[in-house]
């Protein structure tokens, strides 16, 4: 089959203070490339690396407060950059010469040109967030995380030792209160987000963004909802004129037509990837040829047979089960990003 897919990985259920990129060629399940990644803005996280695109022989990819540039085959580190408004980026991509990031502890995407100068920041709550049920969701789901971090049960993120009070209150009222304070943001605790912004997509003129908590994925460029009622949506590519969503509430793929001014999306094909959420926590997406690759990183809690990361290999047209590949555990148990590399590593 010959194809070569990047994965980008972190430590997932205990702290670290590292992640891999690795390039794995599928047909024998061997890693044929890897570069390390260690932390310099945080001594250790339970996060190592989260989104990554390609661009043309570059890879960019997204750490918690730094964004990478790197080149492939092999794999070297070109560039690394952090800047104080950066918290818990999840995705990074390449649209029209800028460089466009999910800063989602802000709810924002960041656009840079090709020399890291930033352009604008474009605040999603304003446009997409004012609205009831999404503050009927807020409200209760921010008294939860409260109480759980109150009462011990919540000892994810203590490398974040800052955390506003009212902070989504504070961004609902002035979205942009906390991004333009110029104060040091890396080392604050904003969740939970509002929106929380997953993953970007460039489509055409148009940058698309998966909003997990709202259901959505939206449309900068036009300021409406593109697609909705996807549940918990993580990863959201288009490739050929089709949309591929994960969503994490359910463990499921759903492929629909890419919706146009002349048709709205219809739904193609849809599958629970897992029976059981404890399998694993859907995240990250690759259509590849007749094949669609999906991620499952260790859920906290999972009982021992899945606590691991794993690829899983799809039908692209029936998204059937056909193979899967555990990612090594000396590799880490989270898993974000998986990338088609096949033209870059023959």
């Amino acid at each position: 089959m010959g194809i070569k897919l990047l994965v980008t990985t972190g430590p997932g259920l205990q702290p670290g203070p590292d992640g891999y990129v690795l390039v794995v060629d599928w047909q024998c399940r061997r890693v044929i490339d890897r570069w390390r990644f260690t932390h310099s803005v945080y001594r250790q996280s339970h996060k190592g690396l989260a989104g990554a695109s390609v661009a043309g022989g570059t890879l960019l990819v997204a750490a918690e407060a730094e964004l990478l540039k790197l080149e492939m085959a092999p794999l070297r580190l070109v560039d690394r950059r952090t800047f104080r408004f950066l918290n818990d980026v999840h995705h990074i991509s390449v649209s029209d010469g800028r460089i466009w990031v999910c800063n989602t502890g802000l709810d924002c995407l960041e656009e840079f040109d090709a020399e890291w100068r930033l352009v604008q920041t474009h605040d999603l709550i304003r446009p997409f967030g004012r609205k009831a049920r999404h503050l009927a969701r807020l409200l209760p789901h921010d008294m939860r995380k409260s109480w759980r971090r109150m009462t011990g049960h919540y000892d994810y993120y203590q490398h974040l030792p800052y955390r506003p009070p009212f902070r989504n209150v504070a961004k609902l009222l002035r979205p942009g209160v906390y991004r333009n304070n110029g104060r040091d943001l890396r080392k604050c605790d904003f969740r939970p987000h509002f929106l929380h912004p997953n993953y970007i997509c460039p489509v055409g003129d148009d940058i698309w963004v998966t909003l997990f908590f709202s259901g959505e994925v939206v449309s900068l460029k036009q300021k409406c909802v593109v697609l909705s009622g996807l549940g918990r949506p993580h990863d959201g590519v288009v490739v050929d004129g089709w949309h591929y969503v994960t969503d994490c509430a359910a463990n499921r793929v759903v492929v629909r037509q890419k919706p146009d001014h002349d048709r709205p999306a219809r739904t193609i094909a849809e599958r629970r990837v897992t029976n059981d959420l404890s399998e694993g926590f859907l995240r990250g997406i690759c259509p590849a040829g007749e094949y669609v690759f999906v991620g499952l990183t260790a859920r906290r809690g999972a009982p021992d047979p899945y606590r691991a990361a794993r690829i899983v290999m799809l039908h692209a047209g029936t998204l059937e089960f056909v193979d899967q590949w555990v990612v090594p555990e000396k590799y880490g148990l989270g898993l974000f990003s998986i990338v088609d590399v096949t033209e870059l590593y023959r």
